[in-house]
């Protein structure tokens, strides 16, 4: 597996994070916590958990403990931004050093309990990004559903934009 490959995956991972948080800046008070009935509720809980997965999930592949974010670290929109910016960070630095034989490393997270059998290194890191991409296209239904305004997401845009294009999202 080439390294440089989940990099780049990275990258457009913590692009599209970023184009949608412009869209939540966009909310209030209220509708950031307003309650939704799809997925796990409002658009706070959403990023909330999509980051706070990011961050245990890398931590743990990183030394092998579970940690989880702190409640402070979750509790606004400022707090949630700066810690998943210490998060791309340290999602990024963790790439940046896997090796190939990382990647086939077995890894069991404790409270899966036993009956779950272990993942590699390699499929943790793409299910996390499955898993934050599952989450940003759900905060952006739910974005849609309080009438705030919702960003594009295709690779296309994030290749674009690398390249100092910047075409109408519109086709």
């Amino acid at each position: 597996m080439n390294v440089d490959y989940l990099l780049e995956l990275y990258r457009y991972n913590f692009w599209a994070h970023r184009r949608v948080w412009g869209c939540i800046e966009q909310l209030t008070e209220e509708q950031f916590d307003a309650p939704l009935d799809y997925s796990i509720g409002s658009i706070h809980n959403q990023v909330d958990h999509t980051m706070s997965v990011e961050y245990w999930w890398f931590g743990f592949l990183a030394t092998g403990e579970i940690n989880f974010v702190s409640e402070k670290d979750v509790a606004t929109r400022t707090t949630i931004r700066a810690k998943w910016d210490e998060v791309e960070q340290m999602v990024l630095a963790y790439l940046a050093t896997v090796t190939p034989a990382e990647l086939e490393r077995e890894v069991h997270p404790e409270f899966w309990g036993e009956a779950r059998p272990p993942i590699t290194v390699y499929e943790a890191i793409l299910q996390v990004a499955m898993h934050s991409q599952d989450h940003r296209a759900q905060t952006l239904a739910g974005l849609y559903r309080l009438g705030a305004p919702t960003t594009e997401l295709d690779l296309l845009f994030y290749a674009w934009e690398k390249r100092g294009y910047a075409p109408n999202q519109d086709f």
